[in-house]
């Protein structure tokens, strides 16, 4: 697989909370696909395992050339993970990987290939084998392929939906470029208001009230390992993960009904449920979300 050769400066970050073998795996398939003009920037959140994450995130500092290390002392979630790699990018374009997604050159190539069909695009995602918005648009059965190699799939499906795309009502944030454009419109993810859920959904509203397309890429496949973060875990620490995202995720849609309007009583339906005009028409363009500081972090 011959590597994507960025020419103008790509940002690629990743967060990790926990489980250093899949996290490695992930950052091992950045460094086979990419070359050129990039920089890495890498959140340990905290992870559970007496530093290994941040002592390996440490070494790479050998094999970057630009890399930037963040170790928050505490668990502060899935959104001050992404904000603090928004936040401190600098190129044109920044990739979101989550640690359980493997990347390949042929994403990238046609993730930002698609980033650049129009300058009012606000973020670009791609396909893969198990996204959890169980919409089709997102999701590609593996069944139909003769292989079971990522890489060879994602090369096919490149072929077939080269310069294809559609527009999406909302993003799943576990992996996404965003165009430096839209967060200096717009700013950057809302920490105030969301700690794990919620966050990548309110972006999303964000940006489409201020008329930036968010798009779905249909040639750039991304491999997910689905449940991973869950399932190198023995069972106890397994079942007390699930509870405690259960109890996030009710405080997280809670806050989403009162910034956006919507009845206290209103039982969380699942995301392909929710009112997106609703939501929109109560986005504020007066309340654009500022940079926040992260350099205390940094290691």
């Amino acid at each position: 697989m011959k590597k994507y050769n960025s020419k103008k400066k790509i940002s690629i970050g990743v967060a990790a909370y926990g489980n250093f073998i899949i996290t490695k795996k992930c950052i091992e398939a950045i460094k086979s696909s990419i070359q050129g003009n990039f920089e890495i920037i890498l959140v340990d959140d905290c992870s559970p395992d007496n530093g290994v994450i941040k002592d390996y995130f440490l070494d790479l500092k050998n094999e970057f050339e630009n890399i930037k290390i963040y170790y928050f002392p505490k668990n502060l979630g899935y959104i001050q993970s992404v904000n603090c790699i928004l936040s401190n990018a600098t190129g044109e374009k920044i990739i979101f990987v989550s640690n359980d997604i493997i990347i390949n050159s042929y994403f990238l190539d046609e993730l930002i290939n698609i980033s650049n069909v129009s300058k009012d695009i606000g973020y670009v995602r791609g396909v893969s084998n198990f996204v959890d918005t169980n919409l089709k648009i997102h999701n590609i059965d593996l069944k139909q392929f003769k292989t079971d190699e990522p890489i060879k799939i994602a090369e096919e499906i490149l072929l077939k939906n080269k310069n294809d795309y559609i527009e999406e009502e909302y993003l799943c944030g576990d992996c996404f470029l965003i165009n430096r454009d839209l967060i200096e419109k717009i700013g950057y993810f809302d920490c105030l208001n969301f700690k794990d859920y919620f966050g990548d959904l309110d972006f999303s509203m964000r940006a489409k009230a201020f008329d930036f397309k968010c798009l779905v890429s249909k040639g750039a496949f991304c491999y997910h390992h689905k449940g991973i973060n869950l399932d190198y875990l023995p069972e106890e620490q397994k079942i007390a993960k699930l509870r405690r995202r259960n109890i996030f995720l009710s405080e997280d849609w809670a806050r989403f009904k009162l910034k956006y309007g919507l009845p206290i009583s209103y039982i969380y339906p699942g995301v392909n449920e929710i009112d997106f005009k609703h939501v929109i028409s109560k986005v504020s363009k007066n309340n654009v979300i500022k940079k926040e500081d992260y350099n205390q972090y940094l290691i």
